[in-house]
């Protein structure tokens, strides 16, 4: 029992020893390390760095000297950049006293007085007001005056813009000159409607070319290449969607205009487009008709099989016979028209 009450005061001491030369001397480390550290984080801020300083530990021996070795790291950027912006300074002082010896010298002042310059640039702007004042007096003695320059400055400048617009005038109605520009713009407004058409039935690969883009010369748009190409280039049946957009171009042209075109006719071309493109043509030409006669002549059955009222033409030996088609007969003109193409591809 003894013993354990001699063991008992040693660990005691012990604890008292090594809260006295331990725990408070690590405390103390800790509250100056986080002290340092605010210093470091307010210099920081000052100086606009985006840095972050890390808090301190608990008090651990071994976390606060790596705090320390961070706070040390962190201090040494921070003085580098105070020191960067200190030259920085340095630099713009010497740039302004630059500026003060030039301004200086401008005003015959000394040039390493700032308070003489001050004084000098006062005088200066008590002269230039002196001098507004003057002007002013000047102004008014021209005051009456001013007016009648004003309007004969107006009535010149009228007089300019009228001799102006008449030349104008005088070339425009130049016989040559006015029909070109009263083509030009029927053209400019055909072509946009005809564009609007040409892009519905060729699903959005072409439209027409302003003429004043192109010389006053009609041309396609490729909308794929952006390029704009001679209508001589396009395929036939491409050539036919072009013809066909003109034509209901010049419908929808005449209808917002008051006119009225009474009836269309389209002689052959539907044989160059494929099944696609053809149902784009015949679905327009069904609008177009539900106003007027349009008229389609063709050997294309495919035609005959979407449109209503079908002639049948016939060479006969005696002449020609026309004969109106039932639905039942365009339906049947349509398969066998569909049958001849598939054996087309088989041998006899």
């Amino acid at each position: 029992s003894a013993r354990i009450d001699e063991a008992e005061d040693s660990l005691q001491e012990l604890e008292e020893q090594r809260q006295k030369e331990l725990e408070t001397p690590l405390q103390n480390l800790a509250d100056r390390l986080r002290k340092w550290r605010d210093v470091l984080r307010d210099s920081a801020g000052e100086l606009g760095l985006d840095r972050e300083i890390a808090h301190a530990p608990a008090a651990d021996a071994e976390a606060l000297e790596t705090h320390a070795r961070d706070l040390l790291a962190a201090g040494t950027e921070i003085a580098n950049a105070a020191e960067r912006r200190a030259t920085k300074a340095a630099d713009r002082a010497e740039a302004e006293r630059t500026r003060l010896r030039a301004l200086g010298e401008r005003l015959d002042v000394p040039s390493d007085d700032p308070n003489a310059v001050c004084r000098a640039v006062r005088q200066r702007a008590e002269e230039a007001r002196h001098e507004e004042r003057t002007a002013g007096k000047e102004k008014e003695r021209f005051a009456a005056i001013a007016d009648d320059i004003r309007r004969l400055r107006t009535l010149l400048d009228q007089t300019r813009r009228k001799e102006d617009a008449l030349s104008d005038l005088a070339e425009a109605l130049n016989p040559g000159q006015f029909l070109k520009w009263l083509t030009l713009k029927r053209s400019e407004r055909l072509l946009r409607y005809a564009s609007q058409k040409l892009e519905e039935v060729s699903d959005g690969r072409y439209s027409f070319v302003d003429p004043q883009q192109t010389d006053e010369q009609w041309r396609i748009l490729d909308n794929e290449s952006n390029q704009p190409r001679s209508p001589a280039s396009l395929s036939g049946g491409e050539q036919f969607l072009a013809s066909l957009a003109l034509a209901l171009g010049m419908v929808e042209m005449m209808e917002r205009t008051g006119g009225r075109l009474e009836s269309l006719f389209f002689d052959e071309g539907f044989g160059s487009l494929d099944p696609h493109f053809l149902d784009h043509a015949i679905e327009a030409l069904k609008s177009a008709a539900e106003k007027r006669l349009v008229v389609v002549i063709s050997h294309v059955p495919a035609v005959a099989e979407q449109i209503e009222h079908v002639l049948a033409v016939t060479r006969e030996a005696t002449g020609s016979r026309a004969v109106w088609l039932s639905a039942p007969e365009r339906e049947r003109l349509a398969a066998a028209d569909a049958q001849s193409s598939i054996l087309a591809d088989f041998p006899e």
